[in-house]
């Protein structure tokens, strides 16, 4: 029966992997803000132990791992007493926890179940879950709920939804009063299967615990002589293989917070339906979509404890509640009055600095408009500071090139066809690059986008490397490693330029050293392809490493300090980014990064 439901629920979580992508894909759509980079935390509530609950939820922890990357995941274990308390405070981003326990979570935090889990033993997602009540099959006495009269009880907590609250229910549902039956209810905050080893053990007359637990510990080889358990009130059920004694209700449900963003949690959902069915136990997530009874039992148990009490019961129980109540509400009503006086008062004297404020805005008005006009004079002064800048490496090198022609001729010497097409070339492939560097600039200044390409990252890099080391312009010493096939998204002249620019100087920083050194790596990280330059220059002072990145700052006696500001700004037009830091042993490590394409890696080649 195990094996026919799964053959005709796979066609039915490929229609629902289908829905769910579509749903979460128009949301990204809608989304523009970018996820957090700070680690993702997940709630486990630890019913079993920290060890069966790590081994049973390993898969789905590998899933989100991979789908968060290159974000961290952090998985915390819970009692049902923290778990609400830190979902109140926002504490985590996902949980995993028991449908009802799930549902009050949902009631303080604001979350949204997702999921739910099932496997072999328990294969309908709406009926995986219930009650067990135990006692050592040594007590003859204890057959049914009505010999829970007067008994000790121990109960792992009774936010517990399984463990506790579908066990009050089932004792309901048999016309006993719950809140009178028991002669006394220990609350462990410990994994159930610590409370199987007091029964065993006869510490404690009857345990309450959630479903599948015995046959867990079973199945984990528990050293205790598991038969000496006696489940009362036991139920069967033909699609069901757990020992139970009540109801069954939906299996435990992967949540969400309001704290995760939706590109991340639509990466985190596709990646728990696509997970294949677990070989051993036949787990796998899917959707539960009856919650009626669950629902039913979490209404009553909110009111169960006031039954058969009295107005005057409840004047006493309750009476400091009541005073202090009525002293909150007295203190109300004098800060009101209070306040109105004070409002009068203040009525008064804001009108008074309306009429202030209405001259400020006025002169505010006119600073604003001479700092506009400031603005706009210091972005040409800007842009024609890029011109001479970026300009400066293409016109040497043209100028290298002529001048190495010229010298031959001038001694009489022609150079050779070869060398001759080859300087030609190389003019005419900088002249291209300078007419490209001032187009680019005017687009700058009408703030025009270029178009970007795909291109091989692991080419370029190489192509700039040796145009650089050919002109003279780079040491023989420096390396290059790393991925050869990244595909990158962006506009080639752009990248040319941050090349260039970082390059040039860490051949500027290595210039004095004994053994001059430059490596250039290139690796896939994530979604994003990383090239980092490294140079054993001499060592920098913190300030010396700020200063780097401030406009119109500059190391160097001629320099114009916007070469790293205008490499930044080059990334991240294309989506990309540059992060510098000190070398523990002297030097500069530069970081950048460029989006990946999107489309298959062989199509572009």
């Amino acid at each position: 029966m195990v094996l026919r439901l799964n053959r005709t629920t796979n066609l039915g979580r490929l229609v629902l992997i289908f829905c769910i992508t579509i749903f979460f894909t128009s949301i990204s759509k809608v989304s523009f803000a970018l996820p957090d980079d700070g680690p993702v935390k997940l709630a486990v509530v630890n019913s079993y132990d920290a060890g069966i609950s790590a081994k049973h939820f390993s898969n789905t922890v590998a899933a989100i791992r991979a789908a968060i990357a290159p974000r961290r995941l952090e998985v915390h274990f819970y009692d049902q007493d923290d778990f609400l308390k830190d979902a109140a405070e926002k504490k985590f981003d996902l949980s995993i926890a028991s449908s009802g326990l799930t549902a009050m979570m949902k009631a303080s935090s604001g979350g949204i179940s997702l999921l739910t889990a099932i496997n072999k033993w328990t294969p309908d997602p709406n009926r995986a879950n219930a009650g067990v009540i135990i006692t050592h099959k040594d007590r003859t006495d204890i057959n049914n709920l009505a010999d829970l009269k007067g008994k000790k009880v121990g109960v792992s907590s009774t936010k517990a939804f399984a463990g506790f609250l579908a066990i009050m229910g089932e004792i309901e549902t048999e016309g006993l009063n719950p809140s009178k039956l028991f002669g006394s209810v220990t609350t462990t905050h410990k994994p159930m299967t610590d409370l199987v080893k007091r029964v065993l053990n006869k510490e404690i007359e009857v345990a309450f615990i959630a479903s599948c637990i015995l046959e867990n510990m079973e199945r984990k080889n528990f050293e205790g002589d598991l038969s000496s358990i006696k489940v009362v009130n036991e139920k069967f059920d033909n699609n069901f293989y757990c020992r139970h004694s009540t109801h069954l209700y939906p299996g435990w449900m992967f949540s969400i917070q309001p704290t995760l963003d939706s590109p991340t949690l639509r990466a985190i959902t596709i990646s728990l339906l696509q997970l294949p069915v677990d070989k051993d136990e036949g787990a796998y997530w899917t959707v539960a979509n009856d919650y009626d009874q669950m629902n039913l039992l979490l209404e009553k148990s909110q009111v169960r404890y006031l039954e058969d009490r009295t107005l005057g019961w409840l004047l006493h129980y309750y009476q400091w509640y009541f005073i202090a109540g009525a002293a909150v509400l007295l203190l109300i009503l004098l800060n009101s009055v209070y306040l109105g006086l004070a409002i009068r008062r203040k009525t008064h004297q804001l009108q008074k600095k309306n009429q202030e404020n209405e001259e400020y805005e006025r002169e505010n008005r006119k600073i604003q408009e001479r700092i506009e006009n400031l603005e706009k004079t210091n972005s040409i002064a800007i842009i024609s500071a890029m011109v001479a800048h970026e300009l400066k490496q293409p016109l040497g090198a043209i100028n290298n090139y002529s001048e190495a022609l010229l010298r031959q001729l001038s001694r009489n010497k022609s150079p050779s066809e070869k060398i001759l097409k080859e300087a030609l070339s190389e003019i005419k492939s900088e002249s291209t690059r300078a007419s490209d560097i001032i187009d680019f600039v005017r687009t700058i200044g009408r703030k025009e986008r270029r178009e970007r390409k795909q291109f091989n990252l692991e080419r370029t890099v190489s192509r700039i490397i040796s145009l650089m080391k050919r002109l003279g312009r780079l040491n023989l010493n420096c390396t290059l490693s790393g991925d050869k096939d990244l595909i990158v998204y962006a506009d080639p002249l752009n990248v040319d330029l941050v090349l260039i620019n970082l390059l040039k100087n860490a051949e500027e920083a290595v210039a004095g050293q004994p053994s001059p050194k430059i490596h250039v790596e290139i690796k896939k990280v994530g979604s994003t392809a990383q090239v980092t330059i490294e140079d054993n220059g001499p060592e920098m002072s913190d300030e010396k490493l700020a200063s780097l990145s401030n406009l119109g700052h500059s190391s160097k006696k001629d320099g114009l300090g916007l070469g790293l500001a205008i490499v930044r700004e080059l990334l991240e037009a294309n989506g990309g980014s540059l992060k510098l830091s000190r070398v523990s042993t002297g030097g500069l490590l530069c970081v950048v990064t460029l989006p990946l394409a999107l489309e298959d890696e062989d199509e572009l080649r």
